[in-house]
């Protein structure tokens, strides 16, 4: 196995790929250069897109998203919620949290998209057959 790292400062280029598959050097203000060097006159990705120099976050859509279906996850999360009948969540601090997220204040979305995961994966194995895999006449089926 090759040790990328130790081939200049952070630098993971590995020198069994041809020249311009490997990454190139990191430049002060340019962000992803590989994805701009690739990218660049394709047409597939837009000007703005190869010129941005961060990170983009996607905070404001996500709250935006939670506040436009807070009815939707009110009803999913409420009283009728499943993971709520076993035990699983209580509904005060989970409705708490999507009340926030609605208001747009700080609230642990990653918690709050796994609880509504998880709500919806158990609604739906409710409603669809069960099925597992034996061995039937030497071949593997659905059963």
């Amino acid at each position: 196995m090759r040790d990328y790292q130790s081939q200049g400062r952070g630098q993971r280029s590995d020198p069994g790929l041809p020249g311009r598959a490997r990454r190139p050097a990191r430049v002060p203000g340019r962000y992803k250069p590989l994805l701009e060097a690739a990218f660049t006159g394709s047409g597939v990705l837009p000007p703005f897109v190869l010129a941005r120099t961060t990170k983009g976050g996607f905070n404001a859509l996500a709250y935006q998203g939670l506040r436009r279906h807070a009815p939707v996850l009110r009803d999913l999360l409420g009283p009728s919620s499943r993971l709520a009948a076993l035990g699983l969540v209580t509904s005060q601090p989970v409705g708490g949290a999507l009340e926030r997220a609605a208001a747009g204040q700080p609230t642990a979305q990653g918690s709050l998209h796994l609880v509504v995961a998880a709500e919806v994966w158990l609604r739906q194995l409710a409603e669809t057959p069960v099925r597992w895999w034996e061995e039937v006449n030497g071949r593997v089926a659905a059963v």
